[in-house]
């Protein structure tokens, strides 16, 4: 009888151990390995423009759709990953100097390559925090007192970017995603073609996003 019984809490526990084998991995890999997530982006964008005697510009906002994709691994109750992403929303931010005179500051895009740490909370949500380096396409079109049009040289821009985000389990291998971006790029200097007028360029962008990611 009391073999019975010692037999019956080893098959138990071997019964257990094997279920714990099962789900533990199946759990963990839903927050790891190759992601794929396309979506909109809510972003403002401040060029932060200084034009001839000083002024500048209002944020610009855009709705665009971005791309990110990246890997996961599991270290523990953490995931270590890398990703990168392209967002593709541009504004145009209008600065207006004295005498009719203007700068017209525009972006085309912007991209992040970042790091990012993440922990699984619950059965179905996984936080994360990320950090990185930030490219920007920019623009410059001046106007001088005649309405005469004259174009500056685009650039792209360097900067640093942090980000919070969040996971959400619909189903095995897709999930719902938000994140928040803050980027901050180096400041430029805006020279006109065939104009005296310059300027400078100090651009930040803060962006929502709500995509639908796929994990591989």
């Amino acid at each position: 009888m009391v073999g019975s019984a010692v037999k019956a809490k080893a098959i138990s526990a071997m019964a257990a151990a094997l279920v714990l084998g099962l789900i533990g991995p199946a759990v963990a890999e839903e927050w790891t390995g190759l992601h794929l997530t396309f979506g909109l982006s809510g972003s403002s964008t401040d060029l932060q423009t200084v034009f001839d005697a000083g002024n500048t510009g209002q944020p610009g906002d855009s709705i665009a759709p971005y791309v990110a994709a990246g890997y996961d691994w599991a270290y523990g109750d953490l995931t270590l990953g890398l990703m990168g992403d392209v967002d593709f929303g541009g504004v145009e931010q209008v600065d207006l100097v004295s005498a009719g005179k203007g700068l017209y500051g525009e972006t085309d895009w912007f991209a992040t390559l970042r790091a990012r740490a993440g922990m699984p909370v619950g059965d179905k949500m996984h936080l994360y925090a990320s950090g990185g380096v930030a490219l920007m396409k920019t623009g410059a079109t001046g106007k001088d007192i005649d309405s005469v049009v004259t174009k500056g040289s685009s650039q792209t821009l360097k900067g640093a970017v942090i980000g919070l985000g969040a996971e959400y389990l619909l189903a095995p291998g897709r999930h719902l995603s938000f994140e928040y971006l803050y980027a901050d790029f180096e400041q430029s200097d805006v020279y006109l073609q065939s104009s005296p007028n310059q300027g400078t360029f100090d651009p930040t962008v803060s962006a929502f996003r709500v995509g639908y990611t796929f994990r591989f």
